[in-house]
């Protein structure tokens, strides 16, 4: 139960820097953002388990310690591929809140269709790719830059390991 608490305790600890982070100022690369808070607060946790262990907030012994990184490290993930798809507004969240929103007067099918006017869930996520440098626009088209090759030959990696076909 102890290790349980400590990984929850680890994690909260972590999505509190994040929250009071996001509330003095939004960082311009959130995903990046997100990775050096969650594993800087486990790293200096595990640092300061290696120097006091045993206290009433570090680990006991090295095998604590793992199960808590492993813990974090699993938590953590999940929670930033989460945030990812919440920091762009989906097209459905987009029609909840609104209709959330009118309470019980509630909306009409052409209100909602006018709040998706113009609005295309692809352009959003190109425009997130190229702020965060994995493509490049040239005319009307994209080209993959740099980093957005190297993570599509590490997807394209792990499709054929895990035996699924080529393509999207």
């Amino acid at each position: 139960m102890t290790t349980a608490c400590l990984a929850a305790g680890l994690f909260a600890a972590a999505f509190l820097v994040h929250w009071v982070w996001w509330r003095i100022a939004l960082p311009r690369r959130q995903t990046a953002a997100l990775l050096t808070v969650f594993f800087g607060v486990l790293f200096a946790w595990l640092a300061v388990s290696h120097v006091a262990p045993g206290g009433r907030f570090t680990a006991g012994d090295r095998w604590e310690a793992i199960h808590v990184a492993i813990f974090h490290t699993a938590l953590s993930l999940a929670y930033i591929v989460a945030y990812s798809a919440l920091e762009h507004r989906s097209p459905s969240m987009t029609l909840l809140v609104a209709v959330a929103d009118s309470a019980a007067a509630g909306c009409t099918p052409d209100e909602l269709r006018g709040l998706l006017r113009g609005a295309s869930p692809v352009e959003v996520r190109l425009d997130a790719m190229a702020h965060e440098g994995m493509v490049v626009r040239e005319g009307d088209g994209y080209r993959l830059a740099p980093k957005g090759r190297a993570w599509a030959v590490v997807l394209a990696v792990w499709r054929r390991l895990l035996g699924m076909p080529r393509g999207g």
